[in-house]
C-alpha cells in the first residue's frame, strides 16, 4: 500500500492578502473621500423613478452649480416644495425652466412631476456622475450602525496587513515517496 501526502493548504502571501484588502476597502474610500477632496456631494438613488438613466441604488455625485447654469435635461437632486407632500429629496431631470420655476420628471415616469420647483437658492446640486449599484448597502433596512460594524474590522485587517502583523504561516515539511525530506524554506 502506498502512501500520498496530502497537499499542502494553500495560505494567502502578505502580498495577495494586501491586495485582497485593497480590493475591497479601496473602493468603498474612495467613494467616501474623494467626492470630498473634488468638491462634490453624494447621493443615493432610492427609488426607480429615474430607472434607465440612474438605476435605484446608484451613487450620484453632483456638483453645487449656480441655478443660471442649469439647463434642460440636466438632473439636479433637491428637495420638492411642502405642497408635495414629499419629505425626502429626489433625483430628477429638468424638462421645462419658465422663469424661477423648473419643471422635473423622473425617467422611468411618465409625466412630469406634479409640482413646480421654485428656484429660491442660488445653487442647485447637478448630477456629474452616476455609479450603479454602489448605494444598495445604504438602502437596506439595517442601521447605519451595523454597516460601521464591517467597515472597521475590515479596515483593521487592512491595517494590520500594511504593518505586517498578518503574516503567512510556514509550509510544513513533506515527505515526497522516494524523494527528500522538504524542510522549511522560501516560498
Amino acid at each position: 500500500m502506498e502512501i500520498a501526502p496530502a497537499p499542502a493548504r494553500r495560505t494567502l502571501s502578505g502580498r495577495a492578502l494586501m491586495l485582497l484588502v485593497l480590493a475591497v476597502i479601496g473602493p468603498v474610500t474612495l467613494l467616501a473621500l474623494l467626492p470630498t477632496t473634488l468638491g462634490l456631494e453624494r447621493y443615493v438613488v432610492a427609488t426607480g423613478a429615474m430607472d434607465g438613466g440612474i438605476d435605484r441604488g446608484s451613487v450620484v455625485l453632483e456638483r453645487v452649480v449656480p441655478v443660471s447654469d442649469l439647463e434642460v435635461g440636466d438632473v439636479i437632486t433637491y428637495r420638492p416644495p411642502r405642497s408635495a407632500d414629499v419629505n425626502e429629496l429626489v433625483t430628477r431631470r429638468i424638462v421645462r425652466i419658465d422663469g424661477a420655476l423648473l419643471q422635473t420628471q423622473g425617467d422611468a415616469l411618465a409625466d412630469p412631476d406634479p409640482w413646480l420647483v421654485p428656484v429660491a437658492e442660488a445653487a442647485l446640486p447637478r448630477v456629474v456622475l452616476a455609479i450603479p449599484y454602489a448605494g444598495y448597502p445604504f438602502l437596506g433596512s439595517a442601521p447605519r450602525e451595523a454597516w460601521w460594524a464591517m467597515v472597521v474590522p475590515g479596515a483593521l485587517l487592512g491595517f494590520l496587513a500594511l504593518r505586517g502583523v498578518v503574516r503567512r504561516r510556514p509550509r510544513r515539511a513533506a515527505v515526497r515517496p522516494g524523494g527528500p525530506i522538504l524542510g522549511w524554506g522560501p516560498p
